[in-house]
């Protein structure tokens, strides 16, 4: 083992994810903007017996699941590359083309893997906001980005404020960065909750990419399927630094069959949508100030003050219903709600009630 290690991976600390619901699983979690219910039992049931037939003896067959989301999509099996959701995505980027000295551009607050790579791959993170109606800032974002700009990230929606981009943005942004050299890349991972698709820009524009999951509409943030878009050259240039099976023969048949079946993902879709309505009533009602739903599954939520937020998220807690606090400035005085089914928003807007 080498005596030094790296300075920079020494001083960053990393956290295992999944661990702070070990302890209770029973409760109303919409904390994480994940499906907030799991799946009936007749799909599971489904599911199942296609995952009995799986070979797990035999190495998968990547292949498969490119030519399931090329068909999906109708794009190219040839311009896409599976990751390990989107954040495997971002790493991909990062590791194969940014170097020790650059700098990439992401929303501030944001995901929170953004920061945590820029410091694992030794370039410099920079943050943009949004105007104070919570509208994209293109210029704003435009006066940060010089000629070591490797990435401009675009969460389409972003979280905890959406922030919605609508593709003419994204397109004056695209031919802008063509003066640095600068990849732009688009943050997917809330399609098709209803924002605006992507892929025709494209072919359109040398330096796009986009990232997406099957984490949130579909409902499968457990088994960490993602995937890259962009042209081919492209496609394959960032392929060379993938693992030897982006993904296992299990969750390659979880994803063919919800593709196949995609019309409970869209009940579920519409569902979340239609209680979003009775949530933002009851908001209106007590007038307190909201944001999202739109193209996302999560509401953000103003309060006066951090304090206010923070009980809120506090003593909801206390009735094991999880709601979202704990934003960076200047969102720190409010908490975001994950959109669930009637039943589930039913209860939580009971709760609501007695706090408040």
């Amino acid at each position: 083992m080498k005596k030094e290690r790296k300075e920079h991976l020494l001083k960053l600390e990393r956290k295992r994810a999944g661990t702070y619901r070990k302890e209770v699983r029973q409760g109303l979690y919409l904390d994480r903007n994940e499906r907030s219910i799991p799946y009936p039992k007749e799909v599971m049931d489904q599911l199942g017996e296609r995952l009995k037939a799986c070979e797990i003896h035999r190495y998968p067959e990547v292949e498969e699941l490119y030519q399931a989301i090329s068909q999906w999509l109708k794009v190219s099996s040839s311009q896409i590359l599976i990751t390990e959701g989107v954040s495997g995505a971002i790493k991909s980027l990062l590791e194969t083309e940014a170097e020790v000295g650059d700098n990439i551009l992401f929303p501030g607050p944001t995901f929170a893997l953004y920061p945590v790579y820029a410091d694992m791959f030794q370039v410099e993170p920079r943050s943009f906001g949004y105007t104070k109606d919570h509208k994209f800032d293109l210029e704003q974002l435009k006066s940060k980005i010089d000629q070591k700009t490797a990435f401009v990230f675009l969460p389409n929606p972003n979280v905890p404020i959406e922030g919605g981009i609508s593709l003419e943005q994204i397109s004056e942004l695209a031919d802008y960065c063509l003066k640095t050299n600068t990849t732009v890349v688009l943050d997917e991972v809330y399609f098709p909750f209803g924002g605006p698709d992507g892929i025709p820009l494209i072919e359109k524009h040398s330096n796009l990419l986009i990232m997406r999951s099957f984490s949130k509409a579909f409902g499968l943030a457990g088994i960490r399927v993602g995937y890259l878009i962009g042209r081919e050259k492209d496609i394959t240039y960032f392929s060379k630094m993938r693992t030897g099976y982006e993904s296992n023969r299990l969750c390659i048949e979880t994803v063919k069959f919800f593709i196949e079946n995609e019309s409970v993902v869209k009940n579920y879709i519409s569902e979340v949508k239609k209680s979003f309505a009775l949530l933002k009533s009851f908001f209106d009602q007590k007038k307190i100030s909201y944001t999202g739903g739109d193209w996302s599954n999560f509401l953000y939520v103003f309060q006066k003050t951090p304090a206010e937020a923070q009980s809120i998220v506090a003593k909801l807690k206390e009735k094991n219903i999880h709601v979202r606090g704990g934003w960076s400035a200047p969102y720190d005085h409010g908490f975001s709600i994950t959109g669930a089914p009637e039943k589930e928003i039913k209860t939580l807007i009971s709760a609501l009630e007695e706090i408040l």
